[in-house]
């Protein structure tokens, strides 16, 4: 059952050649200095963006120069994603900011070529409100029990498996969840009270090339069974196809797993659920399963490697009545006199 979003494409390899070659050549140059600071990720998100908007030109705005197009162009653009589109705010958003910086290089750079030319993407574009387009799915523990039940003993897929408890034990990213290494895991590590294995850092969502690294606390009763149970697999997978490399998931062939593995499994666990299921779902779970557990905000902040405690809140979908308040016990004391 997919996720109920519209998508619609109007770029093409085919178009892309037929872009303005000399906005092609200034897109080269500034995805090349955005290499040198920013990770491979972001970069390629900036070459979509940017690929999109040139394509939309090419189409409907007589491919002309970037460098020669006015405010009420690019207003036509935001308002083509918004009504033949149907993007998100977020997208939106991320969009504008991504013209808005390749402006500012233009403007920077490239003063003595194009004097005349200004950033006026935020004045020309306003935002638009944040806004939920797709449905929340919240799972619940017995969901998340009948998920392991039915990759482990219907699909006896134990990698798949010890994905999806890293997944709901530690709260990571759907990109940060593949590059979790062997080296990464020592189960002897622990931390807060032994209920978390701590892992070295790994690299996770952040500014410059490399992003943050920071350790990941795993809920160690979670996700060590059915890590142990994969191991062994993986090392046979391994030997049999000659590979020698210690990326925790993996292909068939035993090349290293790639976010389109992980997005399979996303589907069967769909499937199987006849609910929507997405990456971000399983960090809220995880979230709100310290929560439930009653850890104080500040304590599953440290926990999750946030920097403030909005973030708490944000993934957090426990509500009042499930969560453990020591204050009521003062009120039962009272009603029992």
């Amino acid at each position: 059952m997919g996720r109920k979003t519209y998508k619609k494409v109007i770029t093409s390899p085919e178009l892309s050649k037929k872009i303005n070659p000399a906005s092609l050549k200034l897109v080269e140059r500034f995805l090349k200095t955005k290499k040198a600071r920013c990770s491979d990720l972001t970069v390629k998100g900036y070459a979509s963006d940017l690929n999109i908007f040139l394509t939309w030109n090419l189409l409907y705005n007589d491919n002309i120069p970037f460098t020669d197009i006015r405010k009420i162009q690019f207003a036509e653009f935001f308002n083509f994603t918004l009504t033949d589109l149907r993007w998100s705010s977020s997208r939106f958003s991320r969009v504008k900011s991504a013209l808005s910086s390749f402006s500012d290089f233009i403007e920077k750079y490239f003063d003595t070529d194009f004097p005349s030319f200004r950033n006026v993407i935020l004045r020309a574009v306003d935002s638009v409100p944040k806004q939920a387009v797709r449905e929340k799915t919240i799972l619940s523990d017995e969901q998340v029990e009948s998920v392991f039940n039915y990759i482990e003993n219907e699909l006896e897929d134990f990698q798949m498996a010890c994905w999806f408890a890293l997944a709901i034990a530690s709260g990571s990213r759907f990109s940060e969840l593949l590059r979790f290494t062997t080296e990464n895991i020592d189960p002897t590590v622990l931390a807060f009270e032994d209920i978390f294995i701590e892992s070295l850092p790994i690299q996770t969502k952040g500014r410059g090339k490399n992003g943050k690294m920071i350790s990941k606390y795993i809920i160690k009763d979670i996700f060590l069974p059915r890590y142990e149970k994969w191991l062994p697999i993986r090392k046979e997978i391994l030997n049999k196809n000659g590979k020698d490399h210690d990326f925790l998931f993996i292909k068939h062939n035993g090349n290293i797993a790639l976010a389109s593995t992980a997005r399979t499994w996303v589907q069967k666990i769909e499937d199987f659920l006849e609910v929507d299921v997405y990456s971000h779902c399983l960090r809220h779970f995880f979230t709100t399963y310290l929560a439930k557990a009653g850890l104080p905000v500040d304590l599953i902040q440290e926990i999750g490697g946030w920097k403030n405690t909005e973030m708490v809140i944000l993934y957090s979908d426990v509500s009042a009545k499930d969560r453990k308040w020591k204050e009521l016990e003062n009120l039962k004391n009272i009603t029992k006199k």
